[in-house]
């Protein structure tokens, strides 16, 4: 027997039979017959159409399944795998197991018997650890060090992608690969800090705002459930680094920043979106407009005069969607960044 038929054996509830369901809880076969063709007949046409079938192919396809293979697969199948992986794993389990799998076939892992894992917490855990042991020492740099010992690393993350690198495994909306903009949103309202434990890979976050009409101080787990910092583990000598931080530092992490890394930072998040969204644009000029108002925004939020900008908007977006950017915008951009309508939207960020 190989080892998928034992593992069919072992685990029944994975080999679903749709038939023997209905079978037992109808009895008889003429109305499992009868409910089965209802089903075919009615319910499956709900989803028999080309939106829900694209939805399908859209999801699966994030799995990593090959398209071509699923567009010869037929609603039915596209339905029962898409019901399959998003309740019995879920997408952020998915990605976060091919990423152990990926550490792992690269001796990158320490605890690599596979055997010792019960949980996916118990990944998230490894994978936390091995972020932080092969952290590029270019990408550290991109953080303010409050404390460091044997146990524990507290860092400021200044930059998305080291709170991506440091906030690696956790649920946190400050570390999210699918957007920068919470990130954004954090570090710029207040003061942003992570704790690493470089034991054990757990992980805590903590945050207060410096906006007085939205105050907010607050800690969150790994899973990115709000705690008490008395639940959160952190010993003293952590949680009076943390409470210092709090008390004296007036100015939010992306304030922290010099005009120049702010404008790089942004133009660089401003890429990733152009680059992530290149599938879904056309190259007509209404589809660009929403772009051209973001790079607006861009504008208004950093100071850019020491930089040509027609040069760094344009490279920007010809490097990412192969579009040459209207002349009216560049002006604008120019406009706004020479201090015209500095009433209307502040030089600053936030």
């Amino acid at each position: 027997m190989s080892r998928i038929n034992e593992l069919k054996k072992q685990n029944p509830f994975l080999t679903i039979d749709g038939i023997d369901i209905i079978n037992n809880l109808v009895v008889k076969s003429k109305y499992t017959e009868m409910l089965v063709n209802l089903i075919k007949n009615d319910r499956m046409k709900e989803h028999d159409n080309n939106n829900r079938r694209n939805d399908y192919v859209y999801e699966l396809r994030e799995y990593g399944y090959d398209e071509e293979v699923l567009k010869n697969m037929d609603t039915a199948e596209l339905m029962k795998l898409t019901l399959f992986m998003g309740h019995y794993i879920g997408y952020n389990n998915f990605r976060m197991f091919k990423e152990f799998v990926d550490l792992n076939e690269r001796n990158l892992i320490n605890q690599n018997d596979i055997t010792k894992y019960k949980t996916f917490r118990d990944i998230e855990l490894q994978i936390s650890l091995s972020e932080l042991k092969n952290m590029d020492k270019e990408l550290s740099k991109q953080t303010h060090k409050l404390y460091e010992d044997n146990e524990w690393l507290v860092i400021k993350p200044m930059s998305y992608q080291a709170s991506l690198k440091y906030g690696a495994s956790t649920k946190w909306c400050t570390a999210s690969r699918d957007n920068s903009d919470y990130y954004l949103k954090y570090s710029r309202r207040g003061i942003l800090i992570y704790c690493v434990n470089k034991i054990t890979g757990d992980k805590v976050g903590a945050f207060k705002s410096l906006d007085e009409y939205e105050k907010e101080t607050s800690f969150w787990d790994i899973i990115d459930q709000r705690i008490d910092s008395m639940e959160s583990g952190l010993p003293i000598v952590v949680m009076d680094v943390i409470k210092k931080e709090f008390k004296e530092q007036v100015k939010s992490n992306f304030e922290l920043l010099s005009d120049e890394e702010r404008n790089r930072q942004l133009m660089e998040l401003e890429g990733r979106y152009l680059k992530s969204s290149e599938e879904q644009i056309p190259t007509d000029e209404q589809a660009i407009r929403p772009i051209e108002r973001r790079l607006r925004n861009v504008a208004r939020l950093i100071p850019m005069r020491a930089r040509n900008i027609e040069e760094t908007v344009t490279e920007q977006l010809t490097e990412n969607i192969n579009y040459e950017i209207n002349p009216e915008t560049i002006n604008e951009l120019r406009r706004l960044v020479n201090g015209e309508s500095q009433d209307e939207y502040p030089n600053q960020a936030g």
